[in-house]
């Protein structure tokens, strides 16, 4: 077998364990379920409706009476993706802020 052949094969094998390693890590899986929540949460939500009806972000009383409202007053499945959402946002900071990194 030639050398050339022989260091491409095992470059890919490599490069496919590096792969993999990557797409298996915990905080690529925590991203992808963040994403998947986000998804559902846009589908469920109209963003720009809640933009429009929302006051200005120069007033910060206004604006956090409103998200508290808007929280009480809607259905549970976007309430319990709302926490979910949270939850896992601040899962990922914890793990980018605290965590070593090895790889």
């Amino acid at each position: 077998m030639p050398q050339q052949l022989l260091k491409k094969r095992i470059m890919r094998r490599v490069y496919t364990v590096w792969a993999l390693k990557k797409l298996t890590s915990p905080t690529f899986m925590k991203m992808l379920v963040l994403v998947g929540i986000l998804k559902q949460s846009f589908s469920l939500v109209s963003v720009p409706n809640v933009i429009q009806n929302s006051p200005s972000l120069a007033d910060p009383l206004a604006s956090s009476e409103f998200l508290s409202r808007a929280f009480v007053n809607t259905e549970i499945s976007v309430q319990l993706l709302f926490i979910a959402m949270l939850a896992f946002s601040f899962w990922l900071i914890r793990d980018a802020l605290c965590k070593p990194r090895y790889s």
